[in-house]
């Protein structure tokens, strides 16, 4: 078994690498900076013109804010939208909280779902970077395109490719995209790190719950379940497709090893799981092999931010992912169940390649 998890992870990273050597050498041609006007189809589709380097650009969501800091489109950025300034993981919120407060950058009164537009319009903006699969994406794209403002949306990430193809189109709408491949052969060296620790590991079935009554897990065909396929884990809802809500008795059935919970800014624990589900199925839920031996993990602080926002720590997400399923492949003999950057060190999250 653990021949077979170190040989479908070498062949799941090999093909990502090739498809990144395949983009570095269409990159080569291009000089350090993007020539302008650049031409993106975007992940609707939808064919993009940035006529001159945007340096009025607004970020819709914390993906995009943290992909366009990390690319070094920083200085360009004129506002985001308020997740971005709670949720964003270190080092770029701290990024973010000193350019608002400096005010250079402005906050935008939003919600995943209906962004403010007037707000958007009033700041001019040059380019507005968001990610497709949220409510928002076909009406925001129409309305300001209709104005004469470019607006790129983002793969929602179905898989860690999906991950990687928005750094490249952040870097390329921006005119930083010789920084931006060179992150993306960093992610995937940091992927490759992680693969060479599991190559004697076995896969371990789990899940990840990302909020409780109704309850929605990470089911196939998502970035999540991507990450912890190459995190050495087997998704027992990987069957079902996107973000699905379960019963208590689907969990009971599907009988994971792992469960993994989102606190979502400490407002669930493991207690609150027990009780949900105790209030459904009664003690039948003590069966449940994570709960049945103390394998039930719930992630807090900014690692929240790592695991549900796919970008640039998103190799982070899976080395956390890995060392949850398999503790002793990175010479720990236990990790905690309440895990934050207090209580298991970010160092042993940061991978050298």
């Amino acid at each position: 078994m653990a021949s077979a998890l170190g040989s479908e992870l070498s062949e799941l990273n090999a093909t990502l690498s090739g498809r990144i050597a395949s983009l570095e050498s269409q990159l080569t041609q291009l000089e350090s900076e993007v020539r302008f006007p650049v031409t993106i189809v975007d992940a609707l589709n939808r064919t993009v013109v940035i006529p001159s380097m945007p340096m009025r650009i607004v970020t819709l969501d914390p993906a995009a804010t943290e992909i366009a800091l990390a690319v070094g489109a920083g200085g360009q950025l004129v506002a985001v939208d308020n997740n971005s300034v709670l949720y964003l993981p270190p080092p770029f919120n701290d990024t973010v909280h000193e350019m608002v407060a400096n005010g250079s950058l402005k906050v935008i009164s939003s919600t995943y779902s209906s962004p403010d537009i007037e707000q958007i319009m009033a700041l001019s903006p040059d380019l507005v970077i968001g990610t497709a699969g949220w409510g928002y994406n076909n009406y925001i794209a129409s309305t300001l395109t209709s104005y004469g403002i470019p607006v790129l949306l983002l793969p929602s990430s179905e898989s860690l490719e999906d991950v990687y193809r928005a750094v490249i189109m952040v870097g390329e709408a921006t005119g930083h995209v010789n920084n931006a491949v060179k992150l993306v052969e960093s992610m995937s060296a940091q992927i490759t790190a992680v693969e060479r620790s599991l190559a004697n590991a076995s896969y371990v079935n789990a899940t990840v719950i990302l909020w409780i009554n109704p309850t929605y897990v990470a089911g196939g065909g998502t970035f999540i379940n991507d990450m912890m396929t190459l995190a050495g884990g087997v998704n027992v809802f990987q069957n079902l497709s996107g973000w699905p809500v379960i019963s208590s008795e689907d969990l009971l059935q599907a009988n994971p090893s792992v469960i993994i919970l989102v606190s979502n800014g400490g407002l669930f624990n493991a207690s609150s799981l027990y009780q949900w589900l105790n209030s459904t199925i009664g003690p039948a839920y003590v069966n449940i092999a994570a709960i049945k031996y103390g394998r039930v993990y719930v992630i807090g602080g900014w690692y929240e931010s790592a695991m549900s926002e796919p970008a640039v720590l998103t190799p982070m997400a899976v080395k956390l992912l890995a060392i949850i399923l398999n503790p002793q492949a990175f010479n720990l003999t236990s990790v905690p169940q309440l895990i934050t950057p207090s209580t298991l060190s970010p160092s042993l999250l940061a991978n050298q390649g």
